[in-house]
């Protein structure tokens, strides 16, 4: 459902468009800022810490966007809470741009689903959920059991190469569509807000793994200086080292897969020139 094997069809049919006159964008720079919606694969959680060693597999999580209203999104006081992007980037040569910027995605596991557990749980850390090592059985993840969020960002901080390819311009390309298709990596920085056996805090940010993957889209240039970007990336997320309870003997680990979907608006505008 994830895979991002349409990449390759999508650039065979831009391939079969009329291509746009491409201009000099050389040393040129932009900036945007935008929000996004986020799904992720079912994944396996390992948990541990004094009195267990247990694994919740195939555990189903999902984004919270915050409902839209112009006091949230527009406000430079709470402009911060939703889910959003931001990037700032160059064109290293006409049609490739190198950029940095964060993905602020929110990972909220679902209460109440069953799901199997395996491994241990010791009766003296939870006499409900008690059973010896190698063992495994379905349990409801109820509060008592797990509450485990990353929203105060699934923050993904990556560097990103794009190639552009022009579709359309205007005479003086002052409104311009452009395709583009290129990869991103980086480290993933949570706060997490984790409940093991009714035990835990909401967590420091903290370097806990990495991402990667894919990323297409369209770029509208709005006279000439302004642009509105409708992104889809997808990518693979490994978090060796979560915070769970606070305490250095306690953490979890998990990696799953996720799309995203951004629309983002910025500016553009030439450094350099030759």
């Amino acid at each position: 459902m994830f895979r991002i094997a349409f990449l390759p069809l999508l650039l065979a049919l831009v391939q079969t468009v009329a291509v746009a006159q491409e201009i000099d964008r050389r040393g040129s720079m932009f900036l945007y800022w935008g929000y996004n919606r986020a799904w992720y694969t079912a994944s396996d959680i390992h948990l541990y810490g004094p009195g267990y060693d247990l694994t919740l597999r195939d555990v189903r999580a999902k984004d919270r966007p915050s409902a839209f209203d112009l006091a949230t999104y527009c406000s430079p006081a709470s402009m911060w809470i939703p889910q959003y992007n931001y990037r700032v980037g160059w064109f290293l040569r006409n049609g490739v741009s190198l950029s940095l910027g964060m993905d602020h995605m929110k990972y909220v596991v679902q209460q109440d689903q069953e799901v199997l557990l395996e491994g241990r749980v010791d009766a003296e850390r939870s006499a409900r959920h008690a059973r010896p090592a190698g063992s495994s059985g379905k349990v409801v993840l109820s509060e008592d059991l797990l509450r485990y969020e990353h929203t105060d960002g699934l923050n993904l901080l990556s560097v990103d190469l794009d190639k552009y390819q022009g579709l359309w311009h205007n005479n003086d390309h002052r409104f311009r569509l452009d395709f583009f298709a290129g990869a991103h990596a980086g480290a993933v920085i949570p706060r997490s807000d984790v409940r093991v056996f009714g035990e835990g805090i909401n967590n420091r940010f903290n370097v806990a793994g990495y991402g990667l993957g894919a990323q297409t889209g369209l770029h509208i240039t709005l006279f000439k200086h302004g642009f509105i970007r409708n992104t889809l990336r997808a990518g693979y997320i490994d978090l060796p080292k979560v915070l769970t309870t606070g305490s250095a003997d306690t953490g979890a680990d998990q990696h799953f897969w996720f799309v995203q979907h951004a629309i983002t608006a910025g500016v553009q505008f030439h450094l350099l020139r030759r």
